[in-house]
């Protein structure tokens, strides 16, 4: 819901903007007066940009790419900054909506269009059907760049030299990778602990199960030489 009143805004926004030009716009007509943009001369091209069209291109763009879906249009009255400024007109508002969004969910949709009525209303935002709507309507993705940045993680996860990850350790490490902290908040120090413990090689060892001679202190030659004497 707020994805989409962000995008409505900004559809208005430039709407406006094919009206009344912007700061940018107005310093960028100053400089092609100027000949001059930041020290940079400017040139004449034979081709030149329609403000009007561009701005109206990138309206339908955004209006064809996120448009108003029936999911939408259903959790809309979730949303108080939706609902009509009257009484008269709020007292029926959204409950068709509503009740649909109770039937899409299989939870009892009278008792969802009682609870948004109480909501409305009374200002009683305590009924637990509406209270489950409320959470479901929040987990609705706006778009599917959550879903990209996990085909990204799973091309960084799931390399050739780590083709042998079993499908239930791929999911972990994915789940992590997503989900999880930064990196940096990460603090390995006790779980190294715990793998030295229980006697677990380190990682830098060369043979599994084999001391780490790369850690062993190196004497000089002449100090062997002396106590072989």
């Amino acid at each position: 819901m707020e994805a989409t009143r962000e995008i409505k805004m900004t559809i208005e926004v430039l709407k406006a903007f094919k009206i009344t030009p912007g700061k940018s716009m107005e310093k960028a007509a100053e400089a092609v007066k100027v000949g001059e943009f930041k020290q940079v001369p400017l040139r004449s091209s034979k081709e030149n940009v329609n403000r009007f069209l561009f701005h109206q291109a990138i309206i339908d763009s955004l209006s064809s790419r996120m448009p108003d879906t029936n999911l939408t249009k259903i959790i809309t009255p979730l949303d108080p900054l939706n609902w009509p400024k009257s009484r008269e007109s709020l007292i029926l508002f959204g409950e068709k909506e509503i009740h649909d969004l109770a039937k899409m969910l299989e939870v009892p949709s009278r008792e969802a269009v009682e609870d948004f009525r109480n909501w409305k209303l009374n200002n009683d935002q305590n009924g637990q059907v509406l209270k489950k709507l409320l959470t479901a309507s929040k987990t609705y993705l706006a778009s599917s760049s959550e879903c990209e940045r996990g085909f990204s993680v799973l091309n960084a996860t799931a390399t050739d030299a780590r083709n042998g990850l079993q499908v239930r350790s791929l999911s972990a490490a994915l789940f992590i990778d997503i989900n999880g902290p930064s990196l940096k908040m990460f603090d390995a120090y006790p779980y190294i602990q715990s793998w030295l413990r229980e006697k677990h090689c380190l990682s830098t060892a060369s043979k599994t199960g084999r001391r780490d001679k790369s850690t062993e202190k190196i004497r000089p030659l002449w100090v062997v030489l002396n106590n072989s004497e």
